[in-house]
């Protein structure tokens, strides 16, 4: 004859072993690494002036940075006017986005543009400015270390710039990373 506890034993048997098994599959793909250590990414704009045209408006609508092994940060825009007419910034550094990320190596920063509000100004006319895409992409990789980071993005307007036959423009983004 069974007594009560001996029917237990099983019952308890199976409930710890299925208990071990559901904190073991839990804890596959967790983070158990400490968190890391954060700092303030600062990406500055800057441009060189350029002769054929009068204006080169760009709207900027996010930026995001990529860390190794990991997924996109997205940075706040600091921008006072949007679009920028990159013209005016004659070798001055502007702030152009900010954000708290984490310490490491990056792989690239990906700014997205808005090509209907996007254009450039040649003989005082406005004119399309096309942009393939609509983002830029800095495949350059960089380090963000402890406390603040800051990045000038130099733009070369002056390479960045096809005329088309129709008159339009086209923006094939040459951009450089310089750290400070």
């Amino acid at each position: 004859m069974r007594t009560h506890q001996s029917r237990l034993l099983p019952l308890a048997t199976i409930f710890i072993g299925l208990s071990a098994a559901v904190l073991l599959l839990s804890s596959c793909g967790a983070d158990t690494t400490a968190p890391s250590e954060t700092s303030t990414l600062r990406l500055m704009l800057r441009d060189a002036p350029i002769d054929d045209v009068e204006q080169v408006n760009i709207y900027f609508t996010s930026v995001t940075v990529k860390p190794v092994d990991r997924g996109v940060e997205e940075l706040d825009l600091e921008l006072e006017e949007n679009p920028i007419d990159l013209l005016t910034l004659d070798d001055r550094v502007i702030a152009f986005a900010t954000g708290v990320v984490p310490e490491g190596d990056y792989e690239f920063i990906h700014i997205n543009i808005d090509q209907s509000r996007s254009y450039i100004v040649v003989d005082g006319q406005q004119r399309e400015l096309r942009v393939p895409s609509q983002e830029i992409k800095i495949l350059q990789g960089f380090r963000v270390d402890e406390n603040e980071e800051t990045i000038v993005l130099d733009f070369d307007a002056r390479a960045s710039l096809v005329a088309l036959g129709n008159g339009d423009w086209l923006l094939k983004p040459i951009v450089v990373v310089d750290e400070m």
